[in-house]
């Protein structure tokens, strides 16, 4: 772990500052795109302070670490983090890197990361003791962000934002790579909060916001798959009723489920 120079400090010479919120980005590359089954073979993280949204001038803590996975790397994942088993091969474990990972983690009162609940299933399963007594309310997705403020944009994934949004200018290292991403995490979400189209005040607004329900636009599953969903909600209510009696929908499916229910309506979708 090493400190360096903030370059974007949103503190005031001689400013009082209330209590700092302190927000850890993190970022795991892996051997696989299934989180159930998936090793992680790097592991980066930035901690920054912050004074309400604006950083502080305390230093940024980053954090990078190649993980010797328990499986082979395939060469599929490496041609997108273009980490090799040659690279790896005297790495230490991710149990061995555990104690550092917990440092970083209790020392934070914010954990984010892009598509949390991928990285946050793979950490749970290898270091359960650090990673799975985290609560909700302390994990915002950088993902679920973007996708509330900007629904209608092709892609969400981080690289795509980042050239929309000329991200990561000054980051050093290299995309698809845990440091990198970790600080792109950082910057999409600084970069949100400056557009002022959150209506959030404070860093646990912000996760609850995230967490909140996004507008599903089109079935991914079932008969209707790739249908749009304003349209079968008109065209066959029956079934968006069934849908919501069944009780995998809201588990797997919560945001369709709110989206099906704020579509469907009192009147029960009959009229149509």
């Amino acid at each position: 772990m090493k400190d360096y120079p903030d370059l974007f400090a949103g503190s005031e010479p001689g400013r009082e500052e209330g209590p700092a919120t302190r927000v850890l980005f993190l970022d795991t590359e892996t051997t696989g795109p299934d989180p159930a089954t998936a090793d992680v073979c790097e592991i980066g993280a930035v901690l920054a302070s912050y004074s309400g949204f604006a950083r502080t001038a305390q230093p940024l803590q980053e954090y990078l670490s190649l993980i010797r996975p328990g499986e082979a790397i395939p060469p599929e994942a490496s041609a997108v983090h273009h980490i090799t088993n040659a690279m790896v091969k005297d790495a230490p474990t991710a149990r061995q890197v555990e104690p550092a990972l917990r440092s970083l983690v209790e020392s934070a009162d914010c954990l984010c990361a892009h598509n949390a609940p991928f990285d946050f299933m793979i950490l749970g399963r290898l270091l359960p003791n650090t990673f799975r007594p985290l609560l909700e309310p302390r994990i915002l997705d950088s993902l679920r962000l973007a996708r509330h403020i900007w629904p209608d944009v092709p892609s969400h994934a981080l690289q795509a934002l980042r050239y929309r949004f000329d991200l990561g200018a000054d980051n050093s290292g290299d995309p698809h790579r845990a440091l990198f991403d970790a600080h792109l995490a950082r910057e999409l979400v600084e970069f949100v909060i400056s557009s002022g189209r959150t209506g959030c005040a404070d860093w646990a607004g912000l996760v609850e916001y995230a967490r909140s329900p996004l507008e599903v636009s089109t079935f991914t599953f079932g008969k209707y798959r790739g249908s749009l969903v304003e349209d079968i909600v008109a065209q066959d209510a029956d079934y968006v009723r069934w849908l919501l009696q069944q009780k995998w929908v809201p588990a797997d499916y919560p945001d369709l489920y709110s989206t099906l229910l704020r579509k469907l309506g009192p009147e029960g979708g009959r009229g149509k």
